[in-house]
């Protein structure tokens, strides 16, 4: 077991995650306590009391507010005592320092916008599309992030929460992007389900084609039938092949995740899923297979037959056969190391 107390995440002393009414500072499956935007400007929140609370919570080693099961890095260091993502040792005064000191954010997570084409199960019950109104809130949230924050800015995050492609107000906000605002911006990182993403949408956003140089595809399946009815309703999966092979020709783009969210109906999956991620983005891709989260789509009776992962679930060793086949291979991630022998290494990254 490893000493939480040697090691510091990184993550909440740069980043800023913005969602409709509230902020996170990371990944709301991983960090959940939350920072309600009723209490605090866009301008005032990043050195708030709950955000140093939450700092203070990394620096003193209890990563109390982190759930230490589902986030896939401090999983990794509580099982093998080693660092793990953004997660790294304190062991430079001058590195710690840097990390901790920052005075702004330098990476901003764009989730304020749930716009999508699909319902999927695991995130939703209903299309979700922003009228007008939505529209003109999610510009203004953007003016406000170029007014207080665009200057330090090194990475824009779009979009965990919907599909920038699809989303009216990201989609104008990528085709109008003036570089200018950012002068310290080293990367767009999207994160989308590719529906849209083809050669006509990507020529017209020519100002981010420099900047996009790591992207996160979400798909969830390896079958025409279980991507268009289960994991992705509504979805086309040979539109989504067709798609993913473009992107696999955009030549900045250096590094391509595709995850898959583990559950009842598609876990049987996982194999076939590397498989066809890897013929089509060859040493480029990396594959994240994750715990499906409840984010109050299930009943809780209906969250019990999906999360196959947990130990009483009735094909729980049929996944574990899939599963300690898969993680083994070539840079696969997951947050599933409780079910990876102690003394088995391989395939660590």
């Amino acid at each position: 077991m490893s000493n939480l107390n040697e090691y510091i995440c990184t993550i909440p002393f740069n980043s800023l995650e913005l969602h409709n009414n509230t902020y996170f500072l990371c990944c709301p499956s991983w960090l959940n306590k939350s920072i309600s935007k009723k209490d605090y400007q866009l301008n005032e929140v990043w050195n708030s009391d709950p955000v140093v609370d939450i700092r203070e919570s990394i620096l003193d080693g209890t990563f109390k507010y982190c759930d230490k099961k589902m986030c896939p890095h401090l999983s990794k260091v509580i099982k093998y005592n080693i660092p793990a993502g953004p997660i790294v040792k304190k062991e430079s005064t001058h590195k710690y320092k840097s990390i901790i000191e920052v005075n702004a954010p330098e990476n901003i997570v764009m989730n304020f916008d749930r716009t999508c084409n699909y319902k999927c199960p695991s995130c939703r019950i209903d299309l979700i599309v922003e009228n007008s109104k939505g529209i003109e809130r999610i510009q203004k949230t953007i003016d406000e992030i170029d007014e207080y924050y665009s200057h330090n800015l090194k990475t824009i995050y779009i979009t965990g929460t919907g599909d920038p492609f699809v989303s009216v107000g990201f989609r104008n906000y990528l085709r109008n992007f003036n570089p200018k605002k950012y002068p310290k911006l080293e990367k767009i990182h999207l994160h989308t389900n590719a529906s849209m993403w083809n050669k006509e949408m990507w020529d017209s956003m020519p100002n981010i084609h420099k900047y996009v140089k790591t992207c996160e595809i979400s798909i969830d399946a390896a079958t025409k039938e279980t991507y268009e009815t289960k994991t992705r309703i509504g979805g086309n999966w040979e539109n989504l092949i067709s798609n993913l092979e473009f992107i696999s020709t955009i030549p900045k783009l250096n590094r391509i995740k595709t995850s898959f969210v583990v559950q009842d109906t598609n876990y049987h999956e996982m194999k076939l899923f590397h498989e066809i991620m890897y013929n089509i983005f060859g040493n480029k891709v990396s594959i994240f297979f994750g715990k499906i989260t409840n984010w109050g789509t299930f009943t809780d009776k209906e969250f019990i037959t999906k999360k196959i992962w947990d130990t009483d679930h009735p094909l729980h060793k049929d996944f574990l056969n899939e599963f300690n086949y898969v993680y083994k291979l070539h840079k696969v991630y997951h947050n599933m190391y409780e079910f990876i022998d102690k003394n088995n290494k391989k395939s660590l990254i």
